[in-house]
């Protein structure tokens, strides 16, 4: 019992410092958004749904891994992951999101076989770069973001030798990027990275790990779709771009 104490801490502690980051981003981002648009904005569609697919996964133990994750146990490179997202804008450059993901990471060959029926649920923040920064070109098809996430996460465990099957539950914290590509003014194209962090002593892959500062890691590579909810008659939040008058009557977003 003793040992989970200081996991559960450095649990709190990182949830503690991804909410303040996020509240931080939030509050920033708004900030910059109505510094010098002081003109009330028309009335636009917030609210979208993101439906992804992808892999998750930790291939190697060694090194510092982002591309490929680090666990105990060497995964698959591809296994099938889901994951369904809900985004609301509050202001034009960041979006609040909450997503579940669901994913089967396994490894059937070699000394450390596994199975983990693996399950999240997080909220984050996304930060639209182009629209933080002012950035003009390319803004009506491609939108970047860069995104800050927390939250909990559930591992159901078999197929591991000489070891029972077995669940457990687990805070996460985690950042990645990606893009938007607009195909029309109802849907569009999404590609992400993700990389998700966990505390010394979690066991995403069911193998025990050598050192108390050994931490495991996944990485999420994921393709979808998003779709802006709300009245055709209305813009999206991501793509709506007004004109701010200044003294060359530049076209900001």
């Amino acid at each position: 019992m003793t040992s989970k104490i200081p996991h559960f801490r450095h649990n709190s502690l990182a949830a503690i410092a991804m909410a303040a980051l996020m509240l931080f981003s939030a509050s920033f981002t708004a900030h910059a958004q109505q510094a010098g648009h002081r003109d009330a904005l028309p009335d636009l569609n917030r609210w979208n749904v993101q439906i992804v697919t992808g892999t998750y996964m930790g291939v190697t133990g060694a090194g510092l891994t982002p591309y490929t994750g680090s666990l105990a146990s060497k995964s698959r490179y591809f296994n099938p992951t889901f994951r369904f997202g809900v985004e609301y804008m509050p202001s034009l450059n960041i979006g609040i999101k909450a997503a579940y993901l669901f994913s089967t990471i396994e490894n059937k060959c070699g000394a450390s076989p596994f199975r983990n029926n693996y399950r999240m649920f997080d909220l984050g923040v996304n930060i639209y770069l182009f629209k933080l920064f002012d950035v003009t070109f390319l803004t009506e098809r491609i939108n970047p973001y860069i995104t800050l996430r927390s939250g909990y996460t559930w591992n159901d465990l078999s197929d591991m030798r000489e070891r029972s099957d077995y669940s457990s539950r687990n805070g996460h914290y985690g950042l990645g990027a990606g893009t938007l590509y607009r195909i029309n003014d109802r849907i569009d194209a999404t590609i992400s990275y993700h990389h998700t962090f966990y505390n010394p002593g979690v066991n995403v892959d069911g193998q025990r790990t050598s050192g108390s500062y050994e931490t495991q890691r996944l990485a999420g590579f994921m393709i979808g779709i998003s779709v802006n909810l709300g009245s055709s008659d209305r813009q999206s939040a991501r793509w709506f771009r007004r004109v701010r008058q200044g003294p060359q009557n530049l076209i900001f977003i």
